[in-house]
């Protein structure tokens, strides 16, 4: 496993050495030396090849024009790296190209962390024919270590998956949790520093107070609670972004849309029978986690959910009210909601306010066709008290919103009756239209 380990690190590491013409191995064909090796080795040594592979293409950000991601792209502002502030997939192509250097050490530290923990893997499969449910919590673990490591990129996406009890075991579940308390917060010094060049002024020009310490803490950015100089002290939320966190993250999606690429080529060659598009799916997670870093996008998404709430006449789940000209592309204002994660209600508490937000993302996804993409328990707040209007329950971080057009709209909507008819030979076909299922699928064996 070791020697697997060195071989895959020395043939994925170096772009501009790809033809390895110092190593002896070269001059064997990859059978000869998959012959030579044991098992371990051989997995080792067909990612490097596909790698070698993937390292010989220019990689290119992802286009949206097949994305379902709600985003601006109505200018091309460039911050300081000439990277851009909106998703614009030619600035960010040029920001690869230029930054090479600086990705291919990114992407060896990627290396670093990411062989020796699937080399574990790949032996455990050889040696018992499975992963044992003993090793899940040790494995976990490490894999936890290592996106903390990797950083806010990584962190984000490990947090993604700590809420996707359909995907991941329970020990591994919990140990993703803990990177929703991991983030270390920035010095609060920095974040004002970050406001007053975002508006232009002094803080006291906008804010009468400010907390001392931020509220919330999170992978991309951090909350304070402030009072407006409104002559109200309205009681604000004011969101401001990690600094430099554009640029790490515009390597780390390089990072992963390589990693993407490593592992579609892998699926390609050892079981051709998978038709999932992993690159395709990277790519779309990607477009909306930049999009993510534009607060100004943030705030139009969080204006329009709200507007679609109300327009709807939904009594029950609001979305919190954008003062839009304190609003930048890496600073969001908002009102101050008191509450408390749905995650940490009572069963009770849950069971009485399921049907408003059931009723609430009905109505995003079917009527209006935009919702809210990301709406983990901390996105829902449960209100310490009704408001005015009767709302007991928040929907919060507009940053990634989707849209779907009426047609998609419509399918959907007949999957749902026809699974509500138990109509199934129905439902595949719905699926089919969908593009969830191919085309040339077993429709009687589904």
């Amino acid at each position: 496993a070791a020697g697997a380990t060195t071989e895959l690190e020395n043939l994925s590491m170096n772009d501009n050495n790809n033809d390895n013409e110092n190593s002896s191995n070269s001059k064997l064909s990859w059978t000869e030396r998959i012959t030579n090796s044991g098992a371990v080795s051989a997995a080792a040594i067909a990612t490097a090849a596909v790698n070698s592979a993937v390292a010989m293409k220019t990689l290119e950000a992802p286009e949206v024009s097949k994305s379902f991601i709600a985003l601006d792209t109505s200018t091309d502002v460039e911050d300081g790296s000439g990277l851009p502030l909106t998703y614009d997939r030619e600035l960010i192509s040029q920001y690869w190209k230029k930054e090479r250097g600086a990705l291919n050490q990114r992407w060896s530290y990627f290396v670093g962390k990411a062989v020796p923990f699937l080399t574990r893997l790949v032996t455990l499969f050889i040696t018992e024919g499975e992963i044992n449910e003993r090793h899940i919590p040790g494995l976990s673990r490490q894999a936890r270590m290592d996106i903390q490591d990797l950083g806010p990129t990584f962190i984000k996406a490990g947090q993604m998956m700590s809420v996707r009890p359909d995907v991941l075991p329970q020990a591994t579940l919990d140990e993703l949790a803990i990177l929703q308390d991991s983030v270390v917060a920035f010095e609060t010094s920095v974040a004002v520093s970050q406001i007053e060049k975002e508006l232009g002024g002094p803080l006291n020009e906008f804010f009468t107070s400010i907390s001392e310490e931020p509220v919330a803490a999170a992978s991309l950015a951090q909350v304070y609670l402030a009072t407006l100089a409104d002559g109200n002290n309205t009681r604000v939320a004011v969101k401001v972004q990690r600094p430099d966190v554009l640029q790490t993250v515009s390597k780390d999606l390089y990072v992963l849309r390589r990693a993407a690429e490593v592992f579609q080529g892998l699926v390609e060659r050892f079981a051709p029978q998978q038709n999932t598009n992993y690159v395709a799916l990277l790519n779309e997670w990607a477009i909306g986690f930049y999009t993510e870093l534009d607060f100004k996008n943030e705030a139009q998404n969080q204006e329009r959910l709200r507007d679609v709430l109300i327009d709807n006449g939904l009594i029950g789940v609001t979305v919190p009210k954008v003062f839009n000209e304190l609003c930048t592309r890496r600073i969001l204002v908002s009102e101050w909601v008191d509450g408390k994660k749905l995650s940490d209600a009572t069963t009770e508490e849950i069971k009485e306010v399921t049907p408003l937000a059931q009723e609430a993302f009905l109505i995003q996804l079917f009527d209006a066709g935009f919702f809210h993409a990301d709406p983990h328990p901390g996105n829902l707040l449960l209100l310490d008290e009704p408001t005015e209007e009767g709302h007991k329950v928040a929907l919060i971080d507009c940053g990634l919103m989707a849209n779907i057009d009426q047609a998609d709209r419509d399918k959907m909507i007949s999957a749902v009756i026809h699974l509500a008819n138990k109509d199934y030979t129905s439902l595949v076909t719905d699926f089919m239209d969908l593009g969830i299922l191919p085309d040339d699928c077993d429709k009687p064996t589904i």
